[in-house]
């Protein structure tokens, strides 16, 4: 396939990820495959050539969600100080979550989860699961290169970072309402929720002093 070929063919792909992440949050699970075509100006054959099903749709827009966020960078390959690696994921992942289409989702998935138990499993698996088991590849790191010589359970420690750092305008969120909190607020609560987490499992004050 030529240059222009494999270009076209992104095109087409990203023009029905945009599409049906749009419709995905605008109306849950239970939008069609036509219907994903017909808003993307593609043909559904089109859409299968890509996804054989809605379920593969749904599982790589949630994918793309944490890529466009910026929160599938190699992690286990940053050699910064692990506390400035950690504050910045934070804000990011808490900025995702913050986000309108990873909101509307949640709660479409949690709506729809009786009569689409497949929409909260897929969900489940690539959102929280994925999010979970790479933060927890990280954190084994920082135990094996003793910055975590407290943490017996990398995956619940990762759990328990991720819990935090939802912060008052993740959970005001749920219930839609504003938390009214600026950058700044936003950030130093996430930094001092990273610092708790690190203390708590042996992280030294000289590290955290850059000393």
């Amino acid at each position: 396939m030529s240059v222009q070929g494999t270009d076209r063919k992104e095109q087409k792909r990203q023009q029905i990820l945009n599409a049906a992440s749009e419709l995905f949050c605008q109306e849950g699970y239970g939008i069609s495959m036509d219907a994903i075509a017909q808003y993307a100006n593609v043909s559904k054959q089109t859409v299968y050539a890509h996804f054989s099903n809605k379920d593969q749709l749904f599982e790589t827009c949630i994918i793309e969600k944490c890529k466009n966020a910026g929160l599938d960078w190699d992690l286990e390959r940053d050699e910064r100080p692990p506390h400035v690696v950690l504050r910045e994921y934070g804000w990011l992942f808490q900025s995702m979550l913050l986000g309108h289409e990873a909101r509307s989702t949640f709660q479409n998935t949690v709506r729809q989860s009786d009569s689409h138990p497949e929409l909260a499993r897929i969900f489940l698996e690539q959102g929280p699961k994925r999010n979970v088991s790479q933060l927890g590849r990280y954190l084994q790191k920082l135990v094996n290169q003793g910055d975590m010589p407290f943490c017996e359970d990398v995956e619940s420690a990762a759990m328990q970072m991720l819990l935090m750092l939802h912060g008052r305008p993740v959970y005001w969120g749920f219930f839609g309402f504003d938390a009214n909190e600026d950058e700044a607020t936003r950030r130093t609560y996430i930094d001092s929720s990273i610092d708790v987490f690190l203390r708590g499992y042996g992280y030294t004050e000289a590290k955290l002093n850059g000393a």
